[in-house]
């Protein structure tokens, strides 16, 4: 059998309910989808608080922020550093069925070339940046306690996260099959391997920034496991194309620059504007202000990510290209009136709970303030609405637009949260996001996406 026999293979797909079914089917995406994240919630959730109290236990609160601060380089980079290769790929999972097998795998060679040379530039890149001593002034740890530490860790955590890049690809194509809730049940083997590697730091009384390790070690491992479950899921399209890999002229790939350029914008400014408030504190505020976001940030970015996965599960119905205007509005008005509702539920909850579970955490001695709570409530209901609207406009036309939206995201909102942490502390970046994600974001892409999805019978027929 050659290489290329897979590609002729038939598509055994019958987890694909995302792109037939009618909106019935939407309810249930969404449910599946987000119930698959909220069961394995516990595990991870209980895991995370687990190394966090074991990590203050060993360093201190103040300490905790740091290690926190370096264990998270990599969040800004998550989505963008595999240069749009996974939302590309996703589509063209989704569109097997469309424009057949051949074209998966084309764009899907594509997509791991792009992955390996990302992973080597950023590599490289976090490992000349460790040899200038320059990690210490670009993060603003100066403590003379960490010496040649902050290099190090923060070296290892960015090499970490780049050898896991080509593997990422694998819950890319399971959300394009529509098997998003496989995709959020094999991420949940991040969070017990980070448990696992800090129970043995701890044991073995390791330094201080050793624990930064723990949290890439775990996203490398949940990596691995999507990209085993493709391996075994969608034999038929992926068999044969390692060797292919490394032939680009006998089997080249297909362009993905229209999905992925303007993917990478967004991608890469939502994280500049949004998660780096870490970076932004510790350059503003004390430690202990910047230990209180941590412990906050820790509990809201979870919950965050069930609203997120529910979205996700959507991809596959709007990747589609056959399919009537009418009802791509209503699924798009359905999954906003539920992400939304799910959204103020879980802020409500998130602002309750919140105290008791951050001093359990921190064996009591973090107290968040009720204004970083508050904050953090509110960019969750906004961030739920903007989910709801941004995974309808993922096809080029929509991804440029959000890309536009996401500059002016940058542009106000890294200055304005600057503006703020010295005057609300550690809810000031907060706010500013929320606010930020609000005017540039949420409702300029409402406004767009409703004009996409008004046509008129009429004009339907028409194009037809």
């Amino acid at each position: 059998m050659t290489a290329d026999a897979g590609a002729t293979q038939p598509v055994n797909d019958p987890d694909r309910s995302g792109t037939s079914g009618g909106l019935r089917s939407i309810g249930r995406l969404l449910l599946v989808s987000g119930g698959a994240r909220l069961i394995v919630l516990p595990i991870t959730g209980l895991s995370q608080l687990l190394v966090a109290r074991m990590v203050t236990s060993a360093v201190g609160v103040e300490e905790f922020g740091v290690v926190m601060l370096v264990a998270t380089l990599s969040l800004p980079l998550a989505q963008a550093a595999d240069l749009g290769a996974g939302p590309a790929v996703a589509t063209a999972r989704a569109q097997v069925d469309e424009a057949g097998p051949e074209q998966f795998r084309r764009t899907a060679l594509t997509a791991i070339r792009t992955t390996l040379g990302s992973a080597t530039v950023l590599g490289m890149a976090a490992l000349v940046l460790a040899l200038l001593n320059a990690w210490p002034t670009l993060l603003g740890v100066h403590s003379v306690q960490f010496g040649v530490g902050v290099d190090v860790a923060a070296a290892l955590t960015l090499i970490t996260f780049a050898i896991g890049l080509p593997f990422s690809l694998g819950a890319n194509i399971l959300r394009g099959s529509g098997r998003m809730h496989q995709a959020t049940l094999l991420a949940a083997v991040s969070a017990p391997v980070a448990l696992g590697v800090t129970v043995g730091l701890y044991l073995s009384h390791a330094p201080t920034l050793a624990y930064a390790l723990a949290i890439p070690i775990g996203g490398l491992a949940s990596f691995v496991a999507g990209a085993l479950a493709v391996r075994r899921s969608d034999a038929g399209l992926v068999k044969g194309l390692l060797p292919q890999l490394f032939q680009p002229r006998r089997f080249p790939g297909l362009p993905i620059f229209a999905t992925a350029a303007p993917w990478v914008v967004v991608q890469l400014g939502l994280p500049v504007a949004l998660y780096s408030d870490r970076i932004v504190l510790s350059h503003r505020v004390d430690l202990t202000s910047l230990s209180n976001y941590s412990y906050a940030a820790q509990l809201y970015l979870p919950i965050e990510s069930v609203v997120v996965v529910a979205a996700l599960a959507l991809w596959p119905h709007f990747a589609v290209q056959k399919q009537a205007t009418s009802t791509r509005r209503r699924t798009w008005l359905t999954s906003l009136t539920l992400l939304g509702a799910a959204g103020a539920i879980a802020a409500i909850g998130f602002f309750l709970l919140s105290p008791y579970v951050i001093g359990w955490m921190s064996t009591g001695a973090a107290t968040p303030p009720t204004s970083l709570l508050v904050a953090f409530a509110l960019l969750l209901v906004v961030q739920s609405l903007q989910c709801a609207q941004g995974i309808m406009l993922i096809s080029p036309e929509g991804l440029r637009f959000q890309a536009v939206c996401v500059v002016a995201l940058v542009l106000t909102n890294l200055p304005l949260s600057w503006f703020l942490a010295p005057i609300l502390g550690a809810s000031g970046p907060v706010f500013a996001s929320a606010l930020t994600v609000a005017v540039c974001q949420l409702i300029p892409g409402l406004i767009f996406a409703n004009r996409l999805t008004a046509k008129t019978a009429s004009e339907e027929l028409a194009d037809g």
